[in-house]
C-alpha cells in the first residue's frame, strides 16, 4: 500500500472540476507538472488540509485524513511566496512552533542551518535576506516540524535561474539526507526531470500520467505526455502505415538528415522522408535543431551537422516511432 494514497478526490468549481487518483511510496520525491490552471496547487492544497474535497479520500501511513484538521495531518509545506516572520530573526523563524526545550531547539536550528547552506546565518533579520536565502530558511522551518511529508509549491519559480538551479539541488540533497516524501508542484519540466524519483502529470484537473523522467519521456501514453515532456514530431499515421487511422510520433534525436535522396529499399527497418524542406536551422550548443517540412507537415529533427542544401531527406527507425492519440 502506498504511504500516501489519493483515490478519486474531486473537488469542484463553477468551470474547472479537479479529479485525482496516484499513489506516492514513503521517502519518494514525486514531482506534479502540469499546465498552468491544470490544478497541481489545487491538488496541494486539498492534501495539506487547506482547502476540503468533494469526494474521495486521502490515506497517509494507512490512515484516512481527509477530514482531518491541518495541524494534525503532519504535513509541512513551502510556497512559492516568502512566508517568513518580519519581526523575527532567522533562528527564531525555524524555532516558531517547535514544542523541544529551548537548547534543543538551538541544536536543532543550528544544524538544520548548516543543512541549508546557511550556517552562521541564525542572527540575521530575514529583511536582510535574499531571496534564495529566505527560500532556504522557509525550508528550514518547514523541516523543523518534522512533517510525515512535505508539500512545495513552485518553491523557485520567484527566484532567477541560475539560483534556481542550485537551490533545486539543495532541496534534493536535503531530501536524500532526511528521507522525506516529498511532494513538489512546478511548471518547469527541467526542473521535474532533475530532482524526481517519479512525476505525476496533471491536464485539465485530471492526473494523466505518471512515471519515472525517462519513461514518460520515452514511452508517453499519449500525444499530451509526449509533448508535455519534450520536443517531438506528430505525424498523421497514414503518411507511413497505409490505410491507418490516428498519429505517430517520434523525438527529433531519433531522426537522422541525409542531403541526399534515400532510397526506402535499401532502409526496410526505417521510415523515410525524401525532400523535406529545411525552414530552421537553430544552434543549441551540441546539435542543430531543425525546422522541417513534408508534404505540408511539420518536422522536427537534430543534425549534429550544419546542412548545406535547402531540402534533406528524414530517416527514422520504425521501432523509435509511436502510435498515439
Amino acid at each position: 500500500m502506498p504511504y500516501l494514497e489519493i483515490r478519486k478526490l474531486e473537488k469542484k468549481y463553477k468551470d474547472f472540476t479537479l479529479s485525482a487518483s496516484f499513489g506516492v511510496d514513503e521517502g519518494e520525491f514525486l514531482c506534479i507538472i502540469g499546465p498552468s490552471g491544470s490544478g497541481k496547487s489545487t491538488l496541494l492544497s486539498l492534501i495539506a488540509g487547506l482547502d476540503k474535497p468533494d469526494g474521495g479520500t486521502i490515506t497517509l501511513d494507512g490512515k484516512d485524513i481527509t477530514g482531518e484538521k491541518i495541524q494534525s495531518r503532519g504535513i509541512g509545506m513551502v510556497f512559492q511566496d516568502f512566508t517568513l516572520f518580519p519581526s523575527m530573526n532567522v533562528e527564531r523563524n525555524i524555532q516558531f512552533g517547535m514544542k523541544e526545550k529551548k537548547a534543543e531547539r538551538k541544536k536543532i536550528s543550528d544544524a538544520l542551518l548548516k543543512l541549508v547552506g546557511l550556517e552562521g546565518y541564525a542572527r540575521r533579520s530575514v529583511s536582510s535576506l535574499s531571496g534564495g536565502e529566505a527560500q532556504r530558511v522557509q525550508l528550514a522551518r518547514a523541516i523543523a516540524a518534522k512533517p510525515r511529508i512535505l508539500l512545495l509549491d513552485e518553491p523557485l519559480s520567484a527566484l532567477d535561474a541560475p539560483l534556481r538551479k542550485s537551490i533545486r539541488s539543495s532541496i534534493r540533497a536535503i531530501h536524500d539526507t532526511l528521507g522525506i516524501t516529498m511532494l513538489y508542484v512546478t511548471h518547469d519540466r527541467e526542473e521535474a526531470f532533475s530532482i524526481s524519483d517519479s512525476i505525476l502529470i496533471m491536464h485539465e484537473g485530471k492526473t494523466v500520467a505518471m512515471g519515472t523522467a525517462e519513461e514518460l519521456y520515452r514511452h508517453p501514453a499519449d500525444l499530451f505526455t509526449a509533448f508535455f515532456t519534450g520536443e517531438g514530431t506528430s505525424l498523421p499515421a497514414h503518411l507511413v502505415f497505409e490505410n491507418s487511422d490516428g498519429s505517430i510520433f517520434f523525438r527529433p534525436e531519433n531522426a537522422v538528415i541525409s542531403e541526399e535522396n534515400i532510397n526506402p529499399a535499401m532502409y526496410p527497418m526505417h521510415v523515410i522522408f525524401n525532400d523535406a524542406e529545411i525552414l530552421s536551422c537553430e544552434f543549441c550548443g551540441s546539435a542543430y535543431m531543425l525546422g522541417l517540412q513534408y508534404q505540408g507537415y511539420p518536422i522536427l529533427c537534430q543534425s549534429t551537422t550544419k546542412p548545406r542544401k535547402k531540402t534533406v531527406s528524414v530517416m527514422i527507425l520504425r521501432e523509435s516511432i509511436l502510435s498515439l492519440s
